[in-house]
């Protein structure tokens, strides 16, 4: 079967210009002993319609469907190209929420700019045809639609290391902003660091946060402008981008134990923090760009908490339990429990919301996870349960809610897919060893998952809407991280064996390596920037690296 979806490589050049329309004569043949006449000209009932009607219909299309159309004749090419059908299918793959963050991606850049961020991987005649369309007000997509396809036509890439950032302490992750402008890391030396792009390519130091204690996570707001740390100190602290380019402290958040946890949620004008056994925070920022705590639930028994994406449904729980409790905000503005879903005896581990905040997934101590979907009346029913024969490590949704994909240690990863109100299960990968993640891609059609087996596997959805194995990346040791590029057309892969893969999507639906970065280290996670073309890697020798990909010759 062929994946859906899955594939946008264009045969074409990227800056060929279409001939004028010219429609040939009609041809007549016999099929099953009738004459059937094939129209290629104004005589086409098809034809006698308005081109407005002709540009409606092709904006419905999907990315293949147009990709055809643009093979059938000259006018067709000519209109999948006026109306930018191609470069706006591309775009629609893509859930609502992942399409703005694309877009940030290309926001500041002006003239000079693209050029400069272009020229890695465009010639001339490819550029300057382009940078004319910039204040068309399809020119964003047009622009992530053709350097995904540069990059996908790129056999190798040339690797450039841009930066070296180096703790004295373990370095527990490094996010880029989803922007791509900045980045920021989190180490056990009790700082977090904050880099930023400059226009001439280069990263410079912005900002080092300190704590008191290890510093465990650094989050960037979905619009790239403020970050959030977690500190063993009891503390979580706010930094905002200010006019000039530099980070200043805007809030601490204090709680009386360990910090679990700290994230923005909705917009990023709110965040929740949560303690262990003391209380969970919700601190918003006002329209003076203060931060001021709007509620905090004391829970004695708090293990964890997480908020869905809306900001309006909360789990606190305890592993030491068997009851999740979930909290609803009413239009008011309070919170009260409106549902309780009894689990098996064993407790209970993480949970994940869906993006829609429709779906929620909660990981049992008993080799479990229990899918629930949101009710019409607020409360919340329990749809399905996920078996493994041993610990289940991680559970995530698709980005368009309609699958979850869970990790375990029996070896094995399973992906379950709505089907009439119910979860069924579609596919059941197999490693040699623990599965420790999985993970989908932006646009839904692939997933990843990570094993101690020494292998990353890549699974795409086929037209049947089962999951075919697509690829399958070896290293000489336990494969630590693997996450997909923002456009869904490469895969990094990280490895204590000293070396971190990039792959990348083919046009027949495979996925070929295109370059590896060795050091002689330990790597524990690397990522792509939004515009992929950064790679970020964190390593056992206490550094954070920046590689940038370039097109090699």
């Amino acid at each position: 079967m062929n994946s859906i979806k899955s594939n946008f490589s264009i045969h074409e050049p990227v800056s060929r210009t279409f001939e004028q329309t010219q429609l040939e004569e009609a041809a007549t043949g016999v099929s099953e002993s009738r004459e059937v006449t094939l129209y290629h000209n104004n005589n086409s009932p098809f034809f006698e319609l308005p081109e407005l009607i002709h540009s409606k219909i092709i904006r419905c299309l999907g990315l293949r469907e147009v990709t055809r159309l643009a093979e059938v004749c000259r006018y067709f090419r000519h209109l999948v190209k006026q109306n930018k059908a191609l470069e706006r299918a591309w775009n629609r793959r893509f859930p609502s929420s992942h399409q703005y963050q694309l877009k940030t991606t290309i926001k500041t850049k002006n003239e000079h700019q693209l050029r400069d961020w272009l020229k890695p991987f465009a010639n001339k005649e490819t550029i300057e045809p382009l940078i004319k369309q910039q204040k068309n007000i399809h020119f964003p997509a047009q622009l992530l639609f053709t350097n995904s396809k540069l990059m996908s036509l790129c056999k190798k890439f040339e690797l450039v290391e841009k930066l070296e950032i180096t703790h004295s302490d373990r370095v527990f992750e490094a996010n880029f902003s989803p922007d791509g402008q900045h980045l920021a890391t989190a180490s056990r030396d009790e700082t977090a660091k904050i880099y930023g792009l400059e226009d001439d390519g280069s990263w410079k130091q912005k900002a080092i946060i300190t704590h008191n204690e290890w510093v465990r996570s650094a989050i960037f707001s979905p619009d790239g402008c403020y970050l959030i740390t977690t500190s063993h100190d009891q503390t979580a602290k706010i930094y905002g981008l200010e006019d000039d380019g530099s980070w200043e402290e805007k809030a601490i958040i204090t709680h009386n134990s360990f910090l679990l946890s700290a994230t923005f949620i909705g917009d990023g004008r709110r965040v929740v923090t949560a303690a262990l056994g003391d209380s969970v925070k919700i601190t918003g920022r006002g329209n003076n760009g203060s931060w001021e705590l709007e509620d905090a639930f004391h829970k004695d028994t708090t293990y964890s908490t997480l908020l869905s994406p809306d900001g309006h449904h909360m789990i606190i729980f305890n592993p030491a339990s068997f009851v999740i409790e979930i909290l609803g905000q009413s239009a008011a503005g309070l919170w009260a429990v409106t549902s309780s879903i009894q689990t098996e005896q064993g407790g209970v581990g993480p949970a994940q919301f869906s993006a829609d905040s429709c779906h929620l997934v909660i990981i049992t101590f008993a080799s479990t996870a229990i899918i629930c979907d949101l009710q019409a009346d607020g409360s919340w029913k329990k749809m399905g349960t996920i078996k493994h024969d041993f610990w289940v490590k991680s559970a995530n949704f698709s980005a368009d809610c309609l699958h979850v994909v869970t990790a375990s240690d029996d070896h094995k990863a399973k992906i379950h897919s709505q089907n009439a109100g119910s979860w069924k299960e579609k596919a059941c990968i197999v490693h040699d060893n623990k599965v420790t993640s999985a993970n989908f891609s932006a646009d839904c059609q692939h997933v990843v998952t990570v094993s101690d087996d020494g292998t990353a596997k890549i699974s795409s959805l086929q037209t049947d809407g089962s999951w075919k194995l697509k690829a399958n990346i070896v290293h000489q040791d336990k494969v630590l991280s693997a996450s997909f590029s923002a456009d869904a057309c490469h895969v990094v892969t990280a490895s204590i064996d000293g070396v971190v893969k990039i792959y990348g999507l083919q046009a027949n639906g495979s996925w070929l390596q295109k370059a590896a970065i060795q050091k002689k280290t330990e790597f524990t996670a690397a990522s792509f920037s939004a515009d992929s073309r950064n790679v970020v890697t964190v390593s056992r020798d206490n550094k954070v690296r920046i590689t940038e990909l370039r097109k090699k010759d």
